[in-house]
């Protein structure tokens, strides 16, 4: 191929996404003359020209979660001010960037939820740049000074590809069966649960020992600034579920408040801390229905 996936004469509302673009003789995506595109998750690599080029002129566009890799250059924009340009990698390209007297945004526009090396954060993100030479005091994935674009720059550089900061969410949370589920009884569980991954949570499973009708009939969880709870509808269908009225996010790395109120005999793991592949779990105290108290009795139950 000589060029890439051009887009020109006046286009608008066009999407480019998904696409391997490699070893073109020149530009792997080219814009001419065009607004409102949206330039989405290309692998944009090897190209004997610019992995991208704006020109002639072009405005209100989107590049993101793009991995321009071993072109001639990155990014090229010639006469094109007001696009969007964030969370995209920039490696091993002889140039990343040629954009002169231009006034682009390097950065999203809104906070954008992350986690990075175990912590969840919310701040501005711009773009991955192999040759960004900045420290990272704090330790937030995001550069402490601008990566310089001529007169443009990019003011929250990522230390780390962007694909780093997005770990997949695998929708569960799951204690497993213990291979001894007994003494089991219920009562009121509180403790703490970190998950390692994010979790939506739209249900909560309770494992029941053999031949019992084990099931939880109320939940909550909680954190300094917010909480949510569900009770059990009974013995229908589906009685070893609840379901929340809203799917809500346990977010990597965070740790929240429970309070489980088990009914029959639910699964029990006799252990403190409880630590399975989705995370870590911890009783604080389990006060069975006798009021007898104990500190290593946790409910064995999957959140998804």
């Amino acid at each position: 191929m000589i060029k890439g996936i051009g887009v020109e004469g006046g286009s608008t509302n066009v999407t480019i996404s998904n696409n391997n673009l490699i070893s073109n003789w020149d530009q792997g995506i080219w814009m001419q003359n065009c607004g409102y595109v949206n330039v989405i998750d290309n692998e944009i690599i090897s190209n004997r020209a610019s992995g991208i080029i704006l020109y002639a002129p072009c405005s209100n566009n989107i590049i993101i979660k793009n991995t321009l890799l071993n072109n001639s250059g990155g990014i090229c924009l010639q006469d094109s001010s007001n696009n969007n340009i964030y969370l995209n990698n920039f490696i091993n390209n002889t140039y990343n960037v040629a954009s002169y007297n231009l006034a682009n945004i390097w950065n999203s526009t809104e906070k954008i939820t992350y986690a990075y090396k175990g912590k969840t954060y919310e701040n501005y993100m711009g773009n991955y740049w192999d040759d960004y030479t900045g420290s990272d005091a704090d330790g937030d994935g995001i550069g402490d000074t601008p990566y310089s674009i001529d007169s443009d720059k990019d003011n929250y550089p990522l230390m780390e590809p962007w694909e780093n900061y997005f770990a997949p969410t695998r929708n569960i949370f799951d204690t497993g069966q213990p291979e001894n589920p007994y003494p089991s009884i219920f009562g009121t569980h509180t403790g703490k649960i970190k998950p390692n991954h994010s979790v939506i949570v739209n249900t909560i499973y309770t494992y029941s020992c053999s031949g019992t009708g084990g099931h939880t009939e109320y939940v909550r969880f909680e954190n300094e600034s917010w909480n949510v709870t569900a009770k059990w509808d009974g013995y229908k269908e589906d009685w070893h579920n609840i379901t929340f009225d809203e799917p809500f996010t346990l977010y990597a790395g965070l740790t929240y408040n429970y309070t489980i109120i088990t009914g029959s005999y639910p699964q029990i793991h006799h252990n403190k801390t409880l630590t399975v592949p989705d995370g870590e779990i911890t009783c604080l105290e389990f006060i069975d229905a006798n009021r007898k108290r104990y500190d290593d009795w946790i409910p064995a139950i999957r959140l998804e």
